[in-house]
């Protein structure tokens, strides 16, 4: 990290990042990102914006906030967390071309994406900023890509050169391709319900999703560059203009006045009222539905699958999703190098058993060779049910993922380590319930061989165990 004095109170940076106005001007950053050469295929392979939109994006505010707004130790660990996670995205895309996370010509573009989102922002709600307040907002927004390490020479020197970059990149160097469609629209018809709207009839958030995606795609045509709209064949009509023009400006108009907490997102409010930016505790889940008689494991399995398992939303499991469930888990447990490493050499062993599933060879392992694989007794065969266990590769990465959570090396989860690996998954709406059903013994704390029987009960036991289902919810 760069020995630089970073944007601190009083800066532009503070004042324009953590808006939840952003939350606006986010999707144009992403369709500008997705578009870079190789990049979509990039999204694709190591995301989980597909299956998982809206905890994607929580947590990339989440990380922008804490690299803005965080003190000098928890801008130094989110710079270091960073780079791990992108030091493990890379490939090649259809074509040919090389893609990698620590490229510092596609980290410079992502980075410049999000300078163009906060001034874009302004713009588009009706208070543009000077020119003066570009060049500083530049200088400041500089500070931090160069922090990131990011090498000097591949970042505009000012704000006259940065737009000259921007206006090279729309124009000559941005593609079109299937991940740029789908953020423009198909992304919001299809949005998972969050937590907190467990409750809402599905065919109400069903319509809610159509009327999401009606709008967005409306507004992204609007608010997109005019050299890349022409690029995609897209018109900006009359009425894209003016729904675009009503969402941005009411937004600003609504949250004016109101206090720091209603404007800014929950860390840039803490860090503007003078309170440590800590992350959002896990919120709690919806209610658990009821259980089921008769053999859960097909659905159990399969739907484990299709949660947890393809965190890329393809329908296939890969080496890059059990990656991004890695990135996942550690994300809350502020690992250090060493054992973060031993995470993801963990579930690289369990891709490895796992690749033996693919019987068909084309290298990945679908739902249904998964499932097929997973089934390790016939439902007929009662005698047996005990007897079963997940695969090895599973026990093994969830064990290194219980040693991750095991921050105090006790050899035992609290309920407060518990909370930061699995209360962003439970179904449950009572974490304890699901933390004393584990914990079998009743001393308050739950050991490895009690998480990993709950999580070989999940695999092996004919109906819904309530030890099982705390952990991945109900078939």
């Amino acid at each position: 990290m760069s020995d630089l004095p970073l944007p601190g109170p009083g800066s532009l940076c503070w004042r324009l990042l953590g808006q939840r106005r952003m939350l606006l001007v986010t999707g144009r950053a992403l369709v500008l990102e997705a578009a870079l050469p190789a990049g979509g295929a990039a999204l694709a392979r190591h995301s989980t914006y597909r299956t998982r939109p809206l905890r994607r994006l929580e947590l990339t505010l989440e990380s922008l906030q804490r690299l803005t707004y965080g003190d000098p130790d928890t801008r130094a660990r989110e710079f270091a967390r960073i780079r791990r996670v992108h030091r493990h995205i890379n490939g090649t895309d259809e074509q040919g071309r090389r893609y990698d996370g620590l490229d510092d010509s596609s980290r410079t573009w992502i980075a410049v994406t999000l300078y163009d989102a906060m001034v874009t922002m302004e713009r588009l709600g009706g208070r543009p900023l000077t020119e003066d307040q570009e060049a500083q907002l530049y200088d400041e927004w500089r500070l931090i890509m160069l922090a990131f390490g990011m090498a000097d020479s591949t970042i505009p020197r000012d704000v006259a050169e940065c737009r000259a970059y921007l206006a090279s990149m729309v124009e000559e160097t941005l593609e079109d391709n299937p991940e740029v469609r789908h953020l423009l629209g198909a992304l919001y018809a299809s949005l998972p319900r969050p937590p907190w709207l467990a409750r809402c009839p599905a065919p109400v958030w069903k319509a809610a999703c159509a009327l999401a995606e009606v709008v967005m795609r409306s507004v992204l045509r609007a608010d997109l560059p005019a050299a890349y709209r022409r690029r995609l064949g897209l018109t900006a009509r009359r009425r894209d203009r003016v729904l675009s023009r009503l969402v941005h400006r009411t937004a600003r108009s609504c949250l004016a006045g109101r206090p720091v907490r209603w404007r800014y997102l929950p860390l840039a409010a803490a860090a503007l009222e003078g309170r440590p930016v800590l992350p959002r505790p896990a919120r709690r889940r919806g209610p658990v539905p009821v259980q089921r008689a008769g053999d859960a494991r097909p659905v159990r399995v399969g739907r484990f699958f299709d949660e947890v398992l393809d965190q890329t939303g393809d329908g296939y499991l890969t080496r890059e999703d059990l990656q991004a469930m890695v990135r996942s888990v550690c994300w809350p447990l502020d690992l250090d190098e060493d054992a973060e490493q031993r995470v993801y050499e963990a579930f690289d062993a369990w891709w490895e058993q796992l690749a033996g599933l693919d019987t068909d060879g084309d290298g990945r392992v679908s739902r249904e060779e998964f499932v097929a694989g997973a089934r390790v007794e016939s439902p007929a065969d009662t005698a047996a049910e005990s007897a079963g266990e997940p695969p090895s590769g599973l026990l093994t990465a969830m064990g290194a993922v219980f040693d991750a959570a095991d921050s105090d090396r006790s050899g035992c989860l609290d309920l407060a380590e518990y909370r930061r690996i699995f209360g962003p998954k439970l179904h449950p709406d009572d974490l304890g319930r699901g933390f004393r059903e584990i914990d079998r013994d009743g001393d308050g704390q739950i050991t490895k061989p009690e998480l990993l029987d709950a999580l070989a009960q999940f695999f092996t036991a004919r109906g819904d165990t309530e030890a099982a289902v705390h952990l991945f919810g109900r078939s």
